[in-house]
């Protein structure tokens, strides 16, 4: 059993308190955080890098994205549409959801094509396009190192990796879940330039399930090393935590010492 030291005052045990905090607070714990920071770093570095190399690729597939919409829309411009559309959902389907070239676009459905801004109201069969996205699991306290908080990984959202690259724990990408970019129509014919319309679209279609696929290696690749920099993470924040309880402990020892030296309360103790 132990026992305090008897022989100090009030006064003594906090201010001993405090020079004991102080001494750590001044010397082995900043060196540690500084070791910690430098370690977090080496792991941020190529998060950042790798992270870089997929928006890209994420921009690009949009871009395509965009493309097939304003393909579509040249396409079923007026009324009758400029080139034949389908009617069907099948039809929109076989184009835009195969199982080999991979979903392109989703909720495919018949309408009015006025309700999905045509000038016809003639039923027309449509998909909807979102963009595809990369989102990266994401703790807010160690990114924004919250010391004041007990819970470092409290609050998890999925954060957006395009304009924060390297951020996060692990990298999903998704399909079809970002903004809203457009409808898609599945050309069934007319003149002109119908047929090489139908055309582009398959082969956009076709690149965007090439760069999806090509996509796949470098998000394992990110989240192998973003799961090293996680850990790291969690060390530095620690620290720093530790950091921030002692300093809060000699603000309250301070703030007792003024009480207790206070002659109008009696002091000092």
């Amino acid at each position: 059993m132990a026992f305090g030291n008897t022989s100090l005052t009030a006064v003594g045990i906090l201010t001993t308190q405090n020079e004991a905090l102080g001494i750590a607070t001044a010397s082995p714990l900043p060196q540690a955080i500084n070791e910690s920071y430098n370690n977090l770093q080496k792991w941020v570095t190529p998060s950042q890098y790798i992270d870089n190399q997929i928006i890209p690729i994420v921009n690009v597939i949009n871009a395509k994205k965009q493309e097939i919409v304003n393909i579509c829309s040249i396409a079923s411009t007026g009324s009758p549409t400029f080139c034949s559309i389908s009617t069907t959902t099948a039809g929109v389907t076989a184009v835009y959801a195969s199982v080999a070239n991979g979903t392109v676009a989703v909720g495919i459905a018949t309408t009015s094509g006025t309700n999905v801004g045509l000038a016809t109201s003639a039923v027309v069969g449509y998909g909807t396009v979102y963009a595809d996205t990369i989102v990266s699991l994401t703790y807010p306290n160690l990114e924004t190192g919250n010391y004041s908080t007990n819970n470092p990984i409290e609050n998890e959202y999925n954060a957006n990796v395009i304009g924060n690259a390297g951020i996060g724990r692990q990298n999903t990408f998704t399909y079809n879940n970002g903004s809203f970019i457009g409808y898609a129509f599945a050309i069934t014919g007319g003149g002109g330039p119908c047929a090489g319309y139908a055309s582009s679209i398959t082969n956009l279609i076709l690149e965007i399930a090439a760069l999806r696929v090509g996509i796949v290696s470098y998000v394992n690749a990110v989240n192998t090393v973003k799961g090293y920099k996680y850990s790291q993470q969690l060390d530095y924040w620690s620290l720093n935590k530790v950091v921030n309880n002692l300093n809060a402990t000699i603000g309250s020892n301070n703030s007792a010492l003024q009480i207790l030296n206070n002659p109008a309360y009696g002091g000092p103790y």
